[in-house]
């Protein structure tokens, strides 16, 4: 089989497809437009804390 990679190749293989399900998990939670309003709306500085 000219892409055998034996047991690293496998373990390499796993941990990309486990870190690409991560990362859409990860942007799908914190990069979409509600979490975005909602991140504004608690990290908010007071008016009065401004001036």
């Amino acid at each position: 089989m000219p892409l055998s990679f034996g047991a690293f190749g496998k373990a390499v293989a796993i941990f990309v497809v486990a870190a690409f399900i991560l990362w859409l998990i990860f942007t799908y939670m914190f990069a979409s437009e509600e979490a975005a309003v909602e991140a504004e709306q608690i990290g908010a500085l007071p008016a009065a804390a401004l001036t």
